[in-house]
């Protein structure tokens, strides 16, 4: 197995920096068209990382649940206010590795790209 193909590497490499300076939060429109989509239903983020989009979404009462197969990227995740309270699921997105049913499922920005092959 290559590097690549561990679901894990992208956090373990960038989560020390991947917040950056703390100002690259979720974009508010982003987190009210998630709830709206979500309703009063569950919500499953696919490698949820750090919270960027997750913290927020739960902030406004939806109930968060991630998957992320960096524990580094969790780790920070729970540093933060409200961290400790998201269910997260370390595994490979790939397999969905949760109970539903969810409301909603979301993956954000680009993240569908560290899937390297059709298969996964």
């Amino acid at each position: 197995m290559s590097k690549f193909e561990n679901s894990a590497f992208f956090g373990e490499i960038w989560a020390h920096d991947y917040d950056g300076d703390g100002t690259w939060g979720a974009d508010p429109g982003e987190v009210e068209f998630l709830a709206d989509l979500a309703g009063n239903g569950r919500a499953l983020e696919l490698a949820i990382g750090t919270g960027r989009v997750g913290l927020p979404l739960a902030a406004r009462g939806v109930p968060v649940e991630g998957i992320e197969a960096s524990e580094k990227m969790v780790a920070m995740l729970r540093a933060k206010p409200g961290g400790e309270q998201i269910p997260v699921t370390i595994a490979d997105m790939a397999d969905v590795p949760v109970e539903g049913p969810f409301r909603l499922a979301y993956l954000i920005f680009n993240t569908l790209f560290n899937l390297i092959d059709v298969d996964r």
